[in-house]
């Protein structure tokens, strides 16, 4: 089966950036629209440059037995602004509140998006990833992410 991409019900919304200062939540939910597989990606919202990740959770449910899903950032993670699929939370399980792992995050903790002033895009995507199971059009997930920009 394919790999598929969809989209959370905040994905199309801005990247919030300044001149806020403080604490930003976004939130949002996202469902498979058909069968899945292990790859699959959900885009859930846009983090702009400079945002210190200060708080991620997620629960998501299906049909079926288990379902393990990534969360992290497409981009603006690893040396060279490259991404990892996996720095929030690695493996989440189903059915659970699944929170932030710094066990899963890069040696520079808070996470921090950082890209390059040359980037085209300046803002990381949140994205989720099947990692393992079987994801069903009953996949739902729901999620919140705070981030600053006050630094």
């Amino acid at each position: 089966m394919a790999v598929a991409t969809y989209t959370s019900t905040t994905y199309l919304n801005s990247p919030i950036t300044a001149p806020h200062t403080g604490n930003i939540s976004k939130s949002g939910k996202a469902q498979w629209t058909a069968a899945g597989t292990v790859g699959d990606i959900v885009f859930l919202c846009k983090v702009p440059h400079g945002a210190e990740i200060v708080d991620f959770g997620e629960y998501h449910t299906n049909g079926e037995t288990a379902v393990g899903l990534d969360f992290g950032f497409d981009r603006g993670i690893a040396a060279g602004g490259a991404g990892n699929a996996s720095c929030l939370i690695s493996g989440g399980a189903i059915a659970t509140m699944n929170r932030l792992s710094f066990a899963a995050a890069p040696s520079h903790v808070p996470i921090r998006i950082s890209l390059s002033d040359t980037d085209p895009v300046r803002y990381a995507v949140l994205q989720a990833k099947g990692a393992s199971g079987t994801l069903t059009i009953s996949t739902s997930i729901a999620w919140g992410l705070t981030y600053r920009m006050d630094q």
